[in-house]
């Protein structure tokens, strides 16, 4: 079977290769035209197919993971909300360690830094993060409206559109 790249060239070659009679101005060879046409037509449809396939496959893929990641965040919110619960019934105990055969649970001291009004932290303890990016739909709509803006164009590309 011819790949979709062989099928077009072959139906170049035939489109260059036509044949029409001079008196009649029907083309002679037109059965090998439509047998090329109706070739590259099923290739085309079985590729288009083909890549509905995969998108659909990979919009499965990412609503599979999102739904993992939704079940990844309630086993952590349920795994620490667990953690807490222990942790104040030890507490309610008296207990600052427990080790049984399957595990050892005790109580560690951390230091953090808790932040009680921003606004009174001095500028050198601050830390700044700026992004900047082109605002491509305005500079699509001031190019529309005749602005230049030096280091942009607006170009034009064409997508295929499969449904």
């Amino acid at each position: 079977m011819n790949s979709l790249y062989e099928i077009s060239k072959d139906y170049l070659t035939v489109l260059d290769n036509l044949e029409i009679d001079e008196e009649t101005g029907e083309i002679i060879n037109s059965d090998t035209l439509d047998a090329v046409s109706e070739e590259l037509e099923a290739k085309a449809e079985s590729v288009a197919c083909y890549i509905k396939d995969l998108k659909a496959y990979a919009e499965a893929v990412k609503a599979e993971g999102e739904a993992l990641a939704k079940r990844r965040k309630a086993a952590e919110n349920k795994a620490e909300s667990l953690k807490r619960y222990l942790a104040s019934c030890l507490d309610m105990a008296g207990k600052e360690k427990l080790e049984t055969s399957k595990c050892r649970i005790g109580f560690r001291n951390d230091s953090y830094v808790e932040i009680i009004d921003e606004c009174l932290i001095p500028e050198q303890y601050m830390s700044q993060k700026i992004t900047v990016t082109p605002d491509k739909t305005a500079i699509k709509n001031a190019i529309k409206e005749g602005i230049e803006i030096d280091g942009t164009r607006l170009s034009e590309k064409r997508s295929i559109q499969i449904k």
